[in-house]
């Protein structure tokens, strides 16, 4: 009978000494998300694979579909994530600017670091290549929020074609933005120039672009 006692806690599976951690949808998600763009930054967007950021959290797989879908949803929401935050902070700046206590050059920075140190760049970048562009349209909402808000807060006397100008300012920064970010230094050094240099062309030429069209001068060359 002792000898029985013995082979069956033999064969009993030992207890983990270490409790498992339960958490909520949101906390799931939100260390995903986490997780997802610290790969990204060190990695790139290959990097982010729904089995790479369960590892890295030690959680299923599975519950990450739960979640997410797909990695192509994990993306998306990431991408979402990322353009929130910068959408945040460009209306902050905005803000300052109104209130004179920022430059262009600031504006222009935050978005460029955004794209660049960020990582924004390179996710949609290898979104749209990857035939996923699709997935960026949830950020079509976040971007059409943040123009709108800035059209509201305008003051009215002032304004001018407020839509137009904005929304040329906001394809003029973001695009120099993301090209920077992918080909910039490569091309700085084709060419000879500084790290800066498309940053400050980028920020010389923005109040021309954010400026009334009948407060143009004629000089500009700006039509």
């Amino acid at each position: 009978m002792a000898q029985t006692k013995k082979t069956a806690a033999r064969r009993s599976p030992a207890k983990s000494s270490t409790p498992r951690i339960r958490r909520t949808p949101e906390e799931a998600r939100t260390l995903a998300l986490a997780s997802a763009r610290r790969l990204l930054l060190a990695d790139g967007p290959n990097a982010i694979t729904l089995q790479a950021v369960a590892a890295d959290l030690g959680m299923s797989h599975t519950n990450l579909i739960h979640h997410f879908g797909s990695a192509g949803g994990l993306q998306t929401e990431l991408m979402r994530q990322m353009v929130s935050a910068l959408t945040a902070t460009i209306e902050s700046a905005v803000m300052r600017l109104r209130a004179g206590k920022g430059e262009v050059k600031d504006f222009v920075d935050i978005v460029f670091d955004a794209f660049d140190q960020g990582g924004a760049a390179r996710l949609a970048a290898w979104m749209v290549l990857s035939g996923e562009s699709m997935d960026l349209a949830p950020i079509e909402a976040v971007v059409r929020d943040h123009i709108d808000s800035v059209e509201r807060g305008a003051d009215a006397n002032k304004a001018g074609n407020i839509h137009e100008r904005l929304t040329s300012a906001t394809l003029f920064v973001v695009v120099a933005a993301l090209g920077d970010a992918i080909i910039g230094n490569q091309l700085r050094m084709m060419v000879g120039r500084e790290r800066e240099t498309v940053r400050m062309l980028i920020g010389s030429l923005l109040p021309l672009v954010l400026e009334p069209e009948g407060n143009r001068s004629k000089d500009s060359g700006v039509s």
